[in-house]
């Protein structure tokens, strides 16, 4: 008897392709590239130091950085590493040229005459600052393990500042208003006083570090909110020498960033490094861009009654509360 054909009602029943919906597929694409963007980000990282109270209260001396090169991903808000150096600051109008028999202008020191307009030679003051080779050497460590060559650009003074104003915004100065006295594209930089909190700062007669009660501000910048240590009384407003701008007594001046206005939290001890003295900086200045501080140590509120009127008191040491990772400081 011949064997008998199998039909296909014998065969097994064929399991079916699993119908992926749109929802799947766009879970799937969403993870791969966040997964990419992961690794990209990851592959331009180091993790740097910060030197000096500059950036007080968001960053404190002796704190480590997560630092991603560039300024492709720099937004308002965002708090960069930046080369002072290279800062495009705005020259001010050129003033007649004094005849020969007219007397110097401007103080002297020693017998050296002292040129008011001239830029300063020395170097700049240390406020938030990278240590530079510290950089470099951690920079070199991801370029040696990715195969790359790496070439060690010259020590320089890098300073840590917050993006306020990016190339192309349209900003205000001298508002008469709490704070920087600033706008920008319209919208006012608000800020608001907040209880003072005690922080570990250099004291200003150069005796080392002690622990002190300071005031602290809370500013608004579109949707991102931060903490500043404000000047107390600015004498007059806030100036902006850098700019190029005339004095508070003028009244609201409109300007059209150039590069990225960048200002330190610490407006005091931040005041000689930052947008409001060497004016705006270039893209090609920023060194990359502060993604999150590692092993941060969060401020401690402090009584309000315990500041005293126009200075930072002295208060006894306590506990700093330490977080893990924070990310957009």
């Amino acid at each position: 008897m011949p064997p008998r054909r199998p039909t296909p009602a014998d065969e097994p029943p064929r399991r079916r392709a699993p119908d992926r919906s749109w929802s799947t597929r766009l879970a799937w694409a969403t993870l791969i590239a966040g997964g990419v963007v992961i690794l990209a980000r990851a592959s331009v990282a180091t993790v740097v130091a910060v030197h000096g109270d500059g950036m007080a209260p968001t960053l404190l001396d002796g704190e480590h950085v997560l630092l991603v090169r560039g300024s492709w991903t720099v937004e308002r808000g965002d708090v960069v590493v930046y080369d002072p150096r290279t800062a495009t600051q705005r020259e001010l109008p050129a003033a007649p040229a004094p005849r020969e028999y007219d007397a110097p202008h401007g103080e002297r020191e020693g017998r050296e005459h002292i040129d008011p307009a001239a830029r300063p030679q020395r170097d700049l003051r240390n406020t938030a600052v990278v240590d530079p080779d510290e950089l470099d050497a951690n920079w070199a460590k991801v370029q040696a393990k990715a195969g790359h060559a790496s070439v060690t650009p010259p020590p320089r003074a890098y300073r840590v500042g917050r993006v306020l104003a990016v190339p192309g915004d349209t900003i205000t100065v001298h508002e008469p208003t709490r704070g920087l006295g600033l706008r920008v594209n319209g919208v006012l930089v608000a800020s608001k006083p907040d209880a003072p909190v005690r922080l570990e700062l250099a004291a200003a007669d150069g005796s080392g570090r002690r622990t002190v009660m300071v005031a602290r501000s809370f500013e608004t910048l579109g949707d991102r909110r931060y903490a500043v240590l404000p000047e107390l009384e600015p004498a007059g407003g806030t100036r902006w020498p850098g700019l190029a701008v005339p004095g508070p007594e003028a009244g609201p001046v409109e300007v059209v960033a150039d590069g990225y206005l960048v200002i330190a939290d610490n407006r005091v001890e931040g005041a000689c490094c930052d947008s409001r003295v060497l004016g705006f900086v270039s893209a090609a200045a920023i060194r990359g861009e502060v993604t999150a501080r590692l092993g941060a140590r969060a401020e401690v509120p402090a009584a309000a009654d315990s500041l005293a009127a126009g200075t930072a008191a002295a208060a006894p040491p306590s506990p700093h509360r330490w977080q893990l990772w924070r990310w957009n400081p």
